[in-house]
């Protein structure tokens, strides 16, 4: 019987590794994510957390309270708390894996069950915020913990006007910067609408002293997809919903999401 020449061998060793090695992209969790594990870090705010190493990640499905506004330190501390120093899950969206800001977007696990996107959206500390392609999988799921959390009265959706943006007293547009630091809803008629490359100031008023709303470029998309383009609210009577800040001279409102804008 004639032996096997080694680069026959070879060859057959080869063929196997081949069709025995996982694929890529084996191992997914969910959807079209990819899974992998990091150690995270501290948190940046309540949907955002750095990992060991410095990469940021931006939790999918939740939008937390921006500095300044009512419950920014709670959500920030309890994120923290979920997460700082544990060994985390990532299922990253496969369709878009990083923001505009170089972000990691993903669903965050601790252990093998509890969804950290979840559990703040549950407890009050964020509203739903799916922006396609990345978390449609789980919308559904979310609204109902955002309804339940709503009715609860949990956290955001417990202050005064209960719709997770304050604006429970409302004031006309040039008594804003008289309320600077609190959640109210401003009502007034929107004089002119500019959009920059950055964001979309929605003005009631002059320039410098006024009130404006502003949109960043970060909450484009939400607008889009819920069908409200602010350039259409030149000469309408609207009411803002949120935390009046101030700059320079004048007031204004981050508006995040097209629910803080209700036209009258």
């Amino acid at each position: 019987m004639r032996r096997r020449r080694p680069c026959v061998l070879a060859a057959l060793l080869f063929l196997l590794l081949t069709l025995h090695a996982p694929r890529a992209g084996a191992g997914i969790g969910q959807g079209s994510g990819r899974e992998r594990y990091a150690v995270a870090g501290s948190a940046v705010d309540g949907d955002t957390i750095k990992l060991r190493g410095g990469e940021k990640v931006r939790y999918l499905g939740i939008d937390s309270p921006e500095k300044g506004e009512p419950f920014y330190e709670e959500a920030k501390r309890r994120n923290s708390g979920l997460v700082k120093g544990k060994k985390v899950r990532l299922v990253v969206c496969g369709e878009e894996p990083r923001d505009k800001y170089g972000r990691t977007l993903a669903w965050v696990y601790t252990g093998e069950s509890l969804l950290i996107n979840s559990a703040l959206l549950r407890e009050g500390l964020g509203k739903l915020m799916i922006i396609p392609p990345c978390g449609l999988e789980k919308e559904k799921e979310f609204r109902q913990i955002e309804k339940e959390a709503h009715a609860e009265r949990r956290g955001i959706w417990g202050l005064k006007g209960g719709n997770g943006s304050g604006g429970g007293v409302v004031i006309p547009a040039q008594d804003a910067a008289g309320r600077i630091g609190e959640a109210v809803s401003v009502k007034g008629r929107v004089k002119y609408v500019h959009r920059a490359k950055k964001a979309i100031y929605i003005n009631f008023g002059n320039r410098r002293d006024g009130f404006t709303a502003v949109i960043f470029k970060s909450s484009f998309d939400a607008f889009s997809l819920a069908g409200l383009n602010p350039a259409d609210l030149t000469g309408r009577v609207v009411t803002v919903k949120g935390v009046v800040r101030k700059y320079g001279d004048r007031a204004e409102i981050i508006v995040k999401l097209p629910t803080q804008i209700e036209i009258n």
